[in-house]
């Protein structure tokens, strides 16, 4: 009986009209195809869920937790901080308080966002360093929505500075923030000596083995 009325409502008909067809009242027709539209959806659940419990492996292989640290954006603090990765290079990040961008959006009279942003990096070796007085220094464009950077292609064994900033009207250089000083190592080509004279340090070694091609004679000469 349910198969009769399944094809019949297949083809279009209404509870109504199978009902009359099968001589039947209209409350059984829709009890048995109520029934049969449970029963089909009861069938389909059940697999349903068999299919999911086959896409889940028994026993999922175990993988190993690696905890990465990531840098937040920003903070909302003045902060600008430089480290030392290699004799020729330095690594900053920084971060601009709310406080200290409105600042200058009102100097400039000019949104943070459309001001544009500029790295300076000092040399500053063996000096006291005033801000104008540097032995050398160059400038970075950096693109918004930045707030770390690795600087290349400095010189080793030498002292910097680097300050964050912006771009006057008249093309002058605006510091922002400014950083801690850092001091770039030797490179590899001096490592004879730094160990020479550690090992002097230590007591290892009488004199530095790199001066046993130095004599006072020649020195006294120079300067003489």
């Amino acid at each position: 009986m349910i198969n009769e009325i399944v094809k019949m409502k297949e083809k279009g008909l209404t509870l109504q009209q199978i009902a009359e067809k099968m001589n039947m009242s209209l409350g059984k027709v829709q009890y048995r195809w109520n029934k049969y539209r449970q029963e089909a959806g009861k069938v389909r659940e059940d697999e349903k869920e068999k299919q999911e419990k086959q896409a889940i492996p028994a026993d999922p292989p175990k993988q190993e937790q690696t905890i990465q640290w990531v840098m937040p954006y920003e903070f909302d603090e003045d902060t600008l901080f430089a480290m030392v990765q290699s004799p020729t290079s330095i690594y900053v990040y920084w971060s601009i308080s709310s406080m200290k961008r409105k600042m200058v959006e009102h100097h400039f009279r000019t949104p943070w966002s459309e001001l544009p942003k500029r790295m300076k990096i000092y040399d500053v070796t063996d000096i006291t360093f005033q801000g104008h007085n540097a032995h050398r220094n160059f400038e970075i464009d950096i693109p918004e929505m930045t707030n770390n950077w690795f600087i290349q292609h400095l010189e080793p064994d030498r002292s910097y500075v680097i300050d964050i900033g912006t771009r006057t009207f008249d093309g002058s250089f605006f510091t922002v923030l400014r950083s801690n000083p850092v001091e770039t190592p030797r490179d590899q080509s001096n490592e004879h000596r730094t160990s020479s004279v550690m090992n002097w340090k230590n007591g290892n070694a009488e004199v530095p083995e790199w001066m046993e091609n130095f004599s006072s004679y020649s020195y006294y000469q120079k300067i003489r």
